[in-house]
């Protein structure tokens, strides 16, 4: 295609202004060049006539996804980019393997993989080297996070306690050094080890580099739901003595509260933005759903130690957790490939197959599978009400949490945006592709400082998704999770036509690591 290309006809969503405007859009090679109307001479430059009714939007990015792995594998997230997603920031939870070493590899192999993937160690997994290997074979751009689990477990293993003086100085250097090499910020995952292991003095040791980079500390909370307040207090402790912005992610909770921790981050003075996705259910490792901490705090081994121990197990099987009417709302999304029959069904459904109790059978499930398996939680106190009030708010940006593992990964990670993308249409086009624009790209864009993304505007990174008149339309479902949403037009890539594929030049890898 021609280095200069011209968008015709359509709306432009800007994630500037109040409303949307009829504009042209010239595209000259990797960057919009002009936004308005454009007199362009016959042959002077390729030009597209969108269909009436279409909107050019700025791509959109997604604040949370675990796409390492497919990025690193295929250049590309199909679920995504069908979706208008043109950048994807990885490194979430604090429990990546981009940064570990070879022995934190091995361990997050066996904790972490029904949400990452397992990887076979080889070479540099540093930012920097996972950097240059995906460089030249990407079709979506990838930001990355430095994952604070990752570097805890680089420098102490499975070390209980606080780290010491020498040890957080080597995992600040590890940060540092992340930073320098473009990451976009730090992750942690409390609910995940060795993680949550830290605490607020330690995490705001390792996230003051932050400060000076203007990048955020994003986590995970250590608690949700009636717990959120808690968990948002850590967070903004951590934030105040680092001196940096932060980030919640996946964010719940009833309204209420929720505002009063964000009022209460305000007057503390620190910057408190947040992510989430449209779906009542969650998903992450079943053993971190299910197990109480102390039996997971020295790592998988001991894990399945203790489920070997009749003692321990019938200890574990009076917890809350372990019950019937819990099990009724956890479902089954990645098993080893032997146990495939169960995906898709609640733990009770399954254990009922097998006419046992519920608690025994998972239990059973998780020895089996050495702990490999992974599962979503139905979260019913979690209100649709709730839920559009928190993707509705000013300080949300869209994040699929979209996990790419497993038979029936959970449809987040294939229809999150598109389904956000109705619901900001709710109230009229004219407003509503705006507010589209802002909680799918602009927003996101400001909270990692990604400056030349999020917007359409001259001098901006030609990453734009075309929506068509009908609209984006997500269909998938638990049933169907790999299902790819309808409605994207037109979708490019640093200036590069990467969606519908049948438009896509052969062999075309515009995308980038950005920082």
């Amino acid at each position: 295609m021609n280095s200069r290309l011209v968008l015709r006809g359509a709306l432009v969503a800007d994630g500037i202004a109040a409303t949307v405007r009829r504009a042209d859009v010239l595209i000259e090679g990797p960057v919009i060049a002009a936004v308005g109307t454009l007199d362009v001479a016959p042959g002077e430059c390729e030009v597209i006539d969108l269909a009436a009714g279409s909107v050019v939007c700025p791509g959109f990015i997604d604040a949370h996804v675990h796409a390492e792995g497919p990025l690193l594998a295929e250049g590309s997230v199909e679920g995504a980019l069908a979706q208008g997603v043109t950048t994807l920031v990885a490194g979430q939870d604090g429990e990546s393997w981009i940064g570990a070493n070879a022995a934190t590899v091995r361990y997050l192999n066996r904790y972490f993989a029904p949400v990452n993937g397992a990887l076979q160690p080889a070479g540099d997994l540093s930012v920097a080297g996972y950097r240059e290997a995906v460089t030249g074979r990407l079709v979506q751009n990838v930001a990355v996070l430095a994952s604070q689990g990752t570097i805890r477990h680089n420098v102490a293993g499975m070390a209980a306690g606080p780290l010491g003086e020498a040890e957080r100085a080597a995992a600040r250097r590890e940060v540092e050094t992340a930073l320098a090499d473009g990451a976009v910020g730090l992750s942690s995952g409390f609910d995940y080890l060795p993680s949550r292991l830290g605490g607020i003095g330690e995490l705001a040791d390792l996230a003051r580099p932050l400060a000076a980079a203007g990048r955020p500390y994003v986590s995970h909370l250590r608690g949700y739901g009636p717990d959120v307040r808690a968990g948002l207090d850590e967070l903004v402790a951590v934030g105040r003595q680092a001196g940096a912005r932060v980030h919640a992610s996946h964010l719940w909770g009833e309204p209420g509260g929720l505002d009063a921790a964000f009022t209460a981050a305000d007057d503390a003075g620190v910057a408190l933005t947040f992510d989430m996705y449209p779906y009542r259910r969650s998903s992450t490792i079943l053993a971190s759903l299910l197990l109480p901490a102390g039996i997971q705090d020295r790592g998988p081994e001991h894990t399945l130690a203790a489920l070997a121990d009749p003692a321990g197990r019938a200890a574990l099987l009076g917890e809350q957790k372990l019950t019937g009417d819990y099990l009724r709302n956890v479902y089954l999304g990645s098993l080893p490939g032997d146990m495939a029959e169960f995906a898709g069904l609640s733990v009770a459904q399954a254990a009922a197959r097998h006419g046992k109790a519920p608690g025994d059978w998972v239990l059973d499930l998780l020895v089996a599978a050495e702990l490999n398996v992974g599962g979503h939680l139905d979260r019913p106190s979690l209100t649709e009400a709730n839920l559009a009030w928190i993707n509705g708010h000013d300080r949300h940006c869209a994040g699929s949490d979209g996990i790419y593992q497993g038979q029936r990964p959970h449809p987040r990670g294939y229809g999150a945006f598109a389904a956000l993308a109705g619901a900001y249409l709710a109230a009229g086009p004219e407003t509503g592709y705006q507010r589209l624009a802002r909680h799918l790209a602009t927003s996101a864009a400001d909270v990692y400082g990604l400056r030349d993304r999020g917007r359409i505007a001259a001098g901006m990174a030609a990453d734009i998704c075309v929506i068509g008149p009908g609209g984006l339309s997500a269909r998938a479902s638990y049933q169907s999770p790999r299902e790819t949403a309808t409605g994207a037009g037109l979708v490019l890539v640093n200036g590069s036509i990467v969606w519908p594929r049948t438009r896509a030049p052969a062999g075309s890898r515009p995308g980038r690591f950005v920082s």
